[in-house]
């Protein structure tokens, strides 16, 4: 029970290390322009517009997966989706990221 319950923190800090580095990784992009981040990452999978005049750029990171119990190709999931926020002024103003649990 002790060593679980040692498993379980530590698995949360390294969960909370990993969200950290993301955060300070996008919180650069800020204030950045919408040309530096595709000559960086490319075109994004999807654009929206965000509701006021501006968008949000989406980039998809995708993983092929085959099925535990019969190895059948399931297709391409996406494990790890960034939207990023871009104003009128093509000036990334907000991010969110999120994981496939």
């Amino acid at each position: 029970m002790i060593a679980f319950l040692s498993s379980c923190g530590t698995s949360q800090k390294a969960k909370k290390a990993q969200d950290d580095k993301e955060n300070a990784m996008f919180n650069k992009w800020l204030n950045h322009s919408k040309a530096e981040l595709i000559q960086a990452w490319g075109l994004p999978d999807s654009t929206f517009s965000d509701g006021k005049a501006g968008n949000i750029l989406l980039y998809k990171e995708r993983t092929d997966y085959k099925s535990v119990m019969n190895e059948n190709y399931t297709g391409t999931q996406f494990s790890f989706r960034k939207e990023m926020y871009i104003n009128a002024d093509s000036t990334i103003y907000y991010w969110r990221s999120w994981r496939r649990k």
